[in-house]
């Protein structure tokens, strides 16, 4: 048995800071059909430990922010387009959002040996669990099969190079049994086959089983949507497979999935994800004891308040994001999330005027920063005339497949084929710098898509399924199979929830006019809009061979990255390689 996971093992003792429940490797099948309420005491262990800090290598220090769940958040959400970061932090996010990533940080090593250690309890419970006992006895397996699919599937796509590069390329150890005399990294198509595998058992036992409780419980729906997630990562051979998965959803989905979504509504459901019919399984954080620091949840970085000194406020809306969504102004997801930060104060000043932003590269820097101009007025045109460190510019506005863009006749990021060699100015609201809209040489475009629960900035019970991705993995794999206009009636159901209907509709006569080559490129946008800052965007990309365009604002290198690029897997932990025979991921 290799040393690091013959020790996840010995730690196993599945401690929660919230519940005290069984251990499961401690646990014979004889004591489970003893007493039937032990596997789900050990079952609910597992939705523990992805949400609750645990000591590693028995180190009597732990920190409150590494968990599971804020872990998977960061390394997929800040390694795609969405998110700019200002500057030096402390946290660890910081050198994997920068695709500098260190196989000694504690997000890469917990991560690892947190996921393993839930696959380990994972199979502790099915190979001890018998299903034919109850109905509940079915469900708790399915609930086992589920994750130990989703925790192999999380790993395998943040440490071995997309599905899309071969099924061939090194993926990650695949433990689908007790047996652990051997560490070897199975190929990604065989973990891709074991985690498809395993959610069909987990729907296979839960329809037999009965669902427990609100979406904060895993359920055969959950295991269908987590599927259908899967298939698009496998290519145009389980695109069909995807289809009929999320018809048989929606064909069962609440009425209200489909239904308009006020403002209200939308700012809303941060607060209570766990019984919101959206939801399809949530991971639900209870006040106070699932919030040991309001600063160390996943809306810390996202969100601060300064009434209350919660968060950090270090992750800003990249500016094409916004631009994205500013095609239509009346679009209910920006106005439900979008904000300055957390003041009762307003920030956008009452004086008519605007700012004028562009990024541009300080000649000691591999990353752009923002320039900005405020108090200005439109000419007659529309153009915005501007003095910036000695020179006159004029941010110009023109149509860009049939949206208005404006962009400076200037090359101040220093790469001549972003935009031609021009400079995109960004037309913002003029605000009162003195409540601290900017930190350094950023804006501070917040969200507040992880707040509000339990009256905190920075906490939610963060949503991992839910209704529009039914929708939306629907319309790609459409997309992607040629059936374009049925594609498009499927993103179309997600914009009428957010106020977009009528001439804001795509339709095979127009979404060429406004500027796109595919119906796959109108889908990938609105994936885009509706998940942002929720972990899909970087994976949607990575699975359509699209490349991630990182020429924005931000503390990173202002460059393209590859979806095969080797930086893509990120590194095994030192502690595994140094541990057992794997190889390392190459750079």
């Amino acid at each position: 048995m290799k040393k690091i996971f013959a020790f996840g093992i010995a730690l196993l003792a599945l401690v929660s800071c919230n519940m005290d429940f069984y251990s499961s490797d401690s646990m014979t099948s004889a004591q489970f059909k003893e007493n039937p309420s032990a596997a789900v005491y050990t079952t609910d262990g597992i939705y523990a430990l992805m949400k609750d800090a645990q000591y590693y290598r028995a180190d009597s220090w732990l920190e409150s922010s590494n968990t599971y769940i804020r872990h998977i958040n960061q390394l997929s959400e800040t390694r795609g387009d969405n998110v700019t970061i200002s500057g030096h932090s402390t946290d660890p996010f910081l050198q994997p959002y920068r695709y500098e990533d260190v196989p000694t940080q504690r997000n890469i090593y917990y991560t690892w040996w947190i996921g393993y250690k839930m696959i380990y309890a994972a199979n502790s419970n099915i190979e001890s669990i018998d299903p034919s006992s109850s109905a509940l006895s079915s469900q708790l397996l399915g609930e086992n099969y589920f994750f130990r699919a989703m925790v192999h599937f999380d790993l395998v796509r943040l440490f071995a190079m997309p599905y899309v590069c071969g099924r061939g390329n090194a993926g990650i150890p695949l433990r689908r049994s007790m047996d652990y005399s051997t560490t070897t990294r199975a190929t990604v198509g065989d973990v891709y086959d074991g985690v498809v595998e395993d959610l069909k058992l987990a729907i296979q036992y839960m329809d037999r089983g009965s669902k427990r409780g609100d979406a904060s419980y895993v359920s055969a729906t959950a295991a269908r949507a987590l599927l259908s997630r899967v298939y698009l990562d496998m290519g145009d051979e389980h695109l069909q497979d995807c289809i009929d998965l999320c018809d048989e959803l929606i064909s069962k989905a609440p009425a209200s999935v489909q239904g308009e979504y006020t403002v209200a509504a939308l700012a809303e459901y941060p607060k209570h994800t766990w019984d919101n019919p959206e939801t399809i399984w949530c991971l639900h954080h209870v006040y106070p004891t699932d919030l040991p620091s309001a600063s160390s949840t996943i809306g810390a970085m996202y969100n601060v308040s300064v009434v209350s000194d919660d968060g950090w406020g270090e992750w800003y809306w990249n500016d094409e994001l916004i631009e994205l969504f500013n095609r239509y102004p009346e679009d209910r997801r920006f106005q439900a999330y979008f904000t300055y930060v957390w003041y009762p104060e307003t920030v956008v000043k009452d004086d008519g005027k605007q700012m004028v932003c562009f990024p541009e590269k300080p000649a000691d820097g591999d990353y752009c920063v923002t320039g900005y101009v405020q108090g200005l007025t439109p000419a007659a045109d529309g153009s915005y005339t501007f003095n910036y460190e000695g020179k006159s510019y004029t941010a110009v506005p023109e149509m860009v497949g049939g949206y208005k863009r404006y962009f400076i006749n200037a090359n101040m990021t220093g790469d001549a084929t972003f935009f031609g060699g021009r400079t995109p100015a960004y037309i913002r609201p003029d605000v009162d710098e003195d409540l601290g809209i900017r930190s350094g040489l950023y804006v501070r475009y917040l969200n507040s898509k992880y707040s509000g629960q339990d009256g905190y900035a920075t906490f939610t019970s963060p949503v991992i399924l839910r209704w529009a991705e039914v929708f939306l993995n629907k319309a790609e794999a459409l997309a992607r199979k040629g059936s374009n206009g049925d594609a498009l009636d499927a993103v179309n159901v997600i914009r009428h929830r957010a106020g977009l209907s009528g001439d804001a509709d795509f339709t095979i006569a127009n979404y060429a006019s406004r500027g796109y080559e595919s119906v796959l490129d109108v889908v990938l946008d609105e994936e885009r809009m509706e998940f942002c800052f929720e972990a899909h965007r970087y994976y949607d990309l990575l699975r359509n061979k699209k490349n991630i365009d990182r020429r924005y604002v931000g503390y990173h290198p202002f460059e393209v990255v590859s979806y095969n690029d080797p930086r893509i897997a990120l590194r095994l932990p030192d502690d595994e390689i140094n541990s057992t025979d794997l190889e390392q991921n190459p750079r």
